[in-house]
């Protein structure tokens, strides 16, 4: 009798071992398929390790590109300051070579 009361079939030795050598062989192919699995996961460890590489090599590049950007959009600020600059700069050199131009020709000295 079993814990619950219930009659448990009788064996023989011979169904017993039986029994034992299924068991066995369950366990073997088993085994066989866990190794075959952990030799896979292995393989798909190995996979992810290269994988996480390329991304920290990407993301070094991806760093490095948005440094780049961040630098031109400096200088598109200074060139942008510079374009500001440039149109008094030339209403200056404009006037000051029409002030030279007319004080020339008011003393009356020409190139020759």
């Amino acid at each position: 009798m079993n814990d619950f009361g219930d009659e448990l079939p009788v064996m023989s030795l011979e169904q017993v071992n039986q029994r034992f050598d299924k068991g066995s062989e369950r366990m073997t192919v088993i085994e066989r398929e866990l190794g075959e699995t952990t030799r896979q996961l292995g393989e798909a460890l190995g996979a992810l390790g290269e994988t996480r590489q390329e991304l920290h090599e990407l993301k070094k590049q991806l760093a490095d590109l948005l440094e780049f950007f961040g630098a031109m959009k400096g200088a598109f600020k200074v060139l942008r300051w510079l374009g500001m600059l440039a149109k008094p700069m030339a209403a200056i050199v404009a006037l000051g070579v029409a002030l030279i131009g007319a004080w020339t020709a008011a003393r009356g000295i020409y190139p020759k």
